[in-house]
Order: structure tokens, then sequence, then C-alpha cells
């Protein structure tokens, strides 16, 4: 694979978004590290948003300062 076509790769993954748990955070879709948050919206119905950025300098994500979307949902009780 040709190196623009890893960094469009990796971009698109960032873009995409990721799951967020509140036990694990978000993992770079790239290296799998722990992400640390950078922005977190409100939440918007059952779902929130928040974006992070790769802390492994190592990482072609936390190279080019690419946020990455997660996704948190809310969870819901079967009553």
């Amino acid at each position: 694979m040709s190196g623009r076509k890893v960094v469009a790769t990796a971009m698109a993954l960032a873009e995409a978004g990721v799951d967020y748990t509140s036990r694990h955070g978000a993992l770079c879709p790239y290296c799998g590290k722990r992400a640390k948050v950078r922005t977190t919206r409100p939440w918007d119905g059952p779902a929130r948003v928040r974006y992070h950025v790769c802390a492994n300098p190592r990482c072609l994500l936390c190279q080019y300062g690419k946020p990455i979307k997660s996704i948190e949902t809310e969870a819901v009780s079967a009553n």
C-alpha cells in the first residue's frame, strides 16, 4: 500500500468514529492505544460525541494531529 493510501485510510478511520465507554474510553483506530479527550459535545438524544487525540508519538494520527471521533450511547435499562 502506498504512503498516501495509508494516510487516507488512517484519516478515514478517525472520521468514521469509534465506540466510547466510560470504563475504557476510546481507542485509537490506527494504533489501538487509548486516546485522550480533547472535546466533549452535549448529549443529543441518547448519544454524545467526543473528539480525542492519540497520545502515541509513533501513531500516524498523533503525528498529523488528527482528531478521533467517538460516540457514547446511553445505556437503556430493560424494565
